[in-house]
């Protein structure tokens, strides 16, 4: 199986109970520190059809020292909007170091819409 059908079969919650299980961190434990209810973690970890809110995703980013915008992402949070579209299709083919020099592209041309989410990198 290729690494892109294997990045294309990630789901948010396989994403957060991997990433959860790499720091050691029990659900219980998680919901503890990002003030969210263990059953919603669980939920979200088995994708049971939840679709947790900004304030959430930042909260586990945040906590597992994540990419939010990534967690957008998995979550379709921004996907409604064409041009958003056409950059994730791109995203999806590109090598992690395409994506960092794409994203070092954006936050330079744009330099002052990325200011306030320089704290989740």
């Amino acid at each position: 199986m290729s690494t892109n059908s294997i990045k294309r079969e990630m789901t948010l919650g396989k994403y957060i109970a991997i990433k959860r299980q790499e720091k050691g961190l029990s659900q219980r434990e998680l919901a503890k520190d990002t003030k969210v209810s263990h059953s919603t973690i669980s939920r979200i970890e088995k994708d049971d059809g939840i679709s947790p809110d900004n304030a959430t995703l930042k909260a586990l980013a945040t906590r597992l020292g994540l990419d939010y915008n990534y967690l957008l992402a998995l979550n379709n949070s921004i996907d409604d909007e064409p041009e958003i579209r056409v950059i994730q299709r791109a995203a999806k083919k590109m090598t992690d170091e395409e994506k960092d020099r794409m994203l070092q592209i954006l936050k330079l041309s744009f330099k002052d819409l990325f200011e306030e989410d320089e704290d989740v990198e």
